[in-house]
């Protein structure tokens, strides 16, 4: 799959300019850099990786027991990076719009998914800081692993319910423990064989790497504080469940009030 050719004056403007012109930080500029830099490697990653592709099938699941897969069902993709997530939901029928906070990102999802025939839209935007122009707009809202790492979990949440329609249906989904190589390989071999731990790698230590780089406030939230987040944000929770390489992730299904 071929790659945009990479722009470093744009990048390098992106990374030192915020609204009206203001320098961000170096320490918020390293961290854009490195989420850039993860996120453009991330599908080579995750591409035919078979515990993603089945946390694909469980989201994609969730969906259809949501709303039915057309294109009168829309689904809002919340921090949807490169876009697979999105253009996979945008392939089953759903109208699917993906947003994230990472302009380059977007930019990179446009133009690989853009010119497939996809019904899916990207732009640039966190919806946690920049009220979104599209409430109660959506049936379904999915968010994959942004609650553990962004600033304000509770104004992400609170937009991720501003979007939905009464009744719709949110995917959320958070890392509960930290996805260190050793013990992830030992609960991965216990659970499956040895053979699947060692492809486990192939995500494991990128993801190492990665995480050394980061420079956020990670928070690991267990099932209960899982729950107290997404019923706070006013929604009603379906189920919990651990999933993606021997429970590492924590899925909630939730909808919110008719």
């Amino acid at each position: 799959m071929s790659r945009p050719p990479a722009r470093p004056e744009a990048l390098t403007r992106e990374l030192l300019n915020g609204n009206g012109g203001r320098r961000h930080s170096l320490r918020a500029a390293t961290e854009r850099l490195v989420a850039v830099g993860y996120g453009l490697t991330y599908d080579a990653v995750v591409s035919g990786f078979p515990p993603y592709e089945r946390l694909l099938e469980e989201v994609s699941e969730l969906a259809g027991r949501s709303a039915p897969a057309s294109v009168s069902s829309s689904v809002l993709d919340v921090s949807c990076g490169t876009g697979t997530v999105a253009a996979r939901l945008a392939a089953l029928g759903y109208r699917v719009t993906g947003v994230d906070a990472v302009g380059h990102l977007v930019e990179v999802a446009r133009d690989r998914w853009g010119r497939r025939g996809l019904n899916v839209t990207f732009e640039h935007r966190d919806v946690a800081t920049e009220p979104p122009r599209w409430e109660g707009a959506f049936d379904v809202v999915v968010s994959m692993h942004t609650l553990y790492w962004h600033p304000q979990p509770d104004a992400l949440l609170s937009a991720c319910r501003r979007a939905l329609k009464p009744g719709g249906h949110a995917i959320v989904l958070t890392y509960g423990r930290p996805a260190h190589v050793l013990s992830t390989l030992r609960d991965v071999r216990s659970r499956r064989n040895t053979l699947e731990a060692l492809r486990a790698l192939r995500w494991l230590l990128p993801t190492a790497v990665f995480e050394t780089l980061r420079h956020v406030d990670r928070r690991y939230l267990s099932e209960a504080d899982f729950r107290r987040a997404i019923t706070g944000a006013g929604f009603e929770v379906l189920e919990v469940r651990e999933t993606f390489l021997a429970g590492i992730s924590r899925l909630a299904w939730a909808r919110l009030p008719r």
